[in-house]
């Protein structure tokens, strides 16, 4: 049986595997962290250092550190807080208050076939969410979506990821860990920057354009673009499913 022509696929999650509206998301994740952490640090304070540190680890690389290591630090540094106090309180949060975020998420009818499809054809598969949150609420989030952690050989992460989409060495990691080329995957998302930006290592892009992202700065054209389904059939025929 020859070989399907990528080695790995890597799926983005918000906008690709399932729908979340991150400008409600996100205010609603750093109150669920105040919560446990209020008598150290006042709610404004705690939603600007947080703002201020996602937007550190997408817009600068180091490359030596985890993301976590370097949100907490900078948490730490900006708050004024011992760095293992908040990580201690971070921790709580994960524990007990996670599960009120599950009705901002909703599912896509197409992504459990989407992911089904590459796993009849035994094609690893990543799950490259921008790793600027936890594992655990990753995985709740795909739990919440109807999605199947065991389809992925790789979840990114901010414990296991020292870089950020759009910065090629998050890329390049993640080619790594799964032991092949960048120009041997494909790169599925709906993000015409953050996702579409391994266009710079070689990989070949598909755009699924029902809840388009485009931000403002440098984007990429995509290899392929389409919606849900003609992604799961152009998915279908290239694996002879």
């Amino acid at each position: 049986m020859p070989l399907p022509p990528f080695r790995a696929v890597l799926f983005d999650l918000d906008g690709t595997l399932l729908q979340v509206e991150m400008r409600s998301f996100i205010p609603r994740y750093i109150a669920g962290y105040h919560a446990c952490c209020s008598d150290l640090v006042d709610y404004d304070l705690l939603q600007r250092a947080m703002r201020a540190g996602i937007h550190l680890l997408l817009e600068t690389e180091c490359g030596t550190r985890s993301n976590e290591d370097r949100l907490f630090t900078f948490l730490a540094s900006r708050i004024g807080q011992d760095e293992s106090l908040l990580r201690e309180r971070f921790a709580r949060f994960l524990d007990t208050g996670i599960e009120p975020l599950a009705d901002a998420i909703i599912g896509i009818p197409e992504a459990a076939l989407l992911l089904e499809c590459c796993r009849q054809a035994q094609v690893p598969l990543v799950l490259a969410t921008n790793p600027v949150f936890p594992k655990v609420l990753i995985e709740a989030r795909c739990r919440w979506a109807g999605l199947d952690l065991n389809h992925f050989a790789l979840l990114t992460s901010f414990e296991n990821s020292r870089y950020c989409k759009p910065q090629s060495g998050y890329f390049i990691e993640v080619a790594a860990k799964l032991g092949v080329e960048p120009r041997d995957c494909l790169m599925v998302g709906n993000d015409t920057s953050h996702d579409l930006s391994a266009t710079e290592v070689g990989m070949t892009t598909w755009l699924v354009d029902a809840y388009l992202q485009e931000r403002d700065g440098p984007s990429w054209e995509p290899d392929y673009r389409g919606s849900h389904q003609e992604l799961l059939d152009f998915l279908s025929s290239l694996f002879g499913g």
